[in-house]
């Protein structure tokens, strides 16, 4: 049976969590799924580690690792007219899942993302929240251009048409830049609260400083590709002024320096590239800005919180 569903895994230098996955994914027996893994560069043994436990999964290894490059390369393999990709430490998706996503894509054509609920594992508590409205929303369904990349599924198609993850990114805001890039040629992404996954959050393969330095560097790039001036100047302001503050806070304002020279060397290429919103994509957007928590609500919270995203 050829996959309708494929499920994408991205790990790396962290063996224990993505054997933990597999083994929680053996809970899903629909005939219609297909399970890939990819290695992107991982020292610890992943790669004979998953091909020793997991023959049947289809494992790419990759010699380095090249940041959300990897996720597409996992996605190009994909077989599936729906694509799920997860990240090393989620857990919790099963069989009703995957026939919740075979329905919702089916009802809805211009649907080309579908979020998901992001919970401590075990629980329906929530724990990693970006979208617009607040948490107390999280049962619901609503349209979003936040996308949660490692627990998210899309159409396939959609992808097609549009390209994936920008690669030049590396880390952070990429699902930002897919999202803007998928409302402006009329798809449509949602949040659905009915699929929740659980987020283990190990820490292994993280570096102390890269929230720091590429959530900065990319906020610039990814407003000045697709953002509309009125619109990015307040944008920029606030996101780069709240990144200086964590950054003092945490012992990392060089590493935001670094970021900012690096993001405005960049913006000859960026600004070649540039393709503003449409006026419906900025009416879209501006409508579910408008069911965004108040900015110093945001920034109280995040004041108290490490390894935070501004996605």
């Amino acid at each position: 049976m050829t996959p309708d569903v494929s499920i994408v895994i991205l790990t790396y230098r962290r063996k224990d969590s993505v054997l933990a996955l597999l083994n929680d994914l053996q809970r899903i027996t629909d005939p219609g799924v297909e399970i890939i893994v990819v290695d992107n560069g991982s020292d610890d043994g992943t790669t004979e580690a998953v091909a020793a436990a997991h023959p049947e999964t289809l494992l790419i290894s990759q010699p380095d690792n090249t940041g959300v490059g990897a996720r597409n390369r996992g996605m190009e393999r994909a077989a599936g007219n729906i694509i799920v990709t997860l990240d090393d430490d989620m857990l919790d998706l099963d069989n009703d899942d995957i026939a919740h996503l075979r329905r919702r894509f089916s009802e809805s054509q211009d649907l080309a993302g579908l979020c998901f609920k992001v919970t401590w594992p075990g629980t329906d508590r929530v724990r990693d929240w970006v979208h617009r409205p607040p948490p107390s929303e999280a049962g619901a369904c609503f349209d979003t251009y936040e996308i949660t990349e490692g627990a998210v599924a899309y159409r396939t198609e959609a992808l097609r048409v549009v390209g994936m993850y920008r690669e030049d990114l590396f880390i952070s805001h990429e699902g930002l830049d897919l999202s803007y890039r998928l409302w402006d040629s009329g798809w449509r992404i949602e949040y659905d609260g009915c699929i929740a996954v659980g987020h283990a959050h190990a820490a292994g393969g993280r570096k102390s400083w890269r929230r720091y330095y590429y959530d900065t560097r990319n906020l610039l790039w990814v407003s000045l590709l697709h953002q509309p001036a009125r619109y990015a100047v307040p944008y920029l302001i606030r996101g780069l002024a709240a990144m200086a503050v964590y950054s003092l806070r945490d012992g990392f304002f060089l590493t935001w320096m670094r970021a900012v020279r690096d993001g405005l060397l960049g913006l000859p290429l960026i600004l070649r590239e540039r393709r503003p919103w449409s006026p419906s994509t900025h009416r879209a957007i501006s409508e579910m800005d408008s069911r965004r928590p108040p900015f110093l609500e945001l920034a109280r919270r995040r004041l108290t919180q490490k390894d935070f995203s501004l996605e």
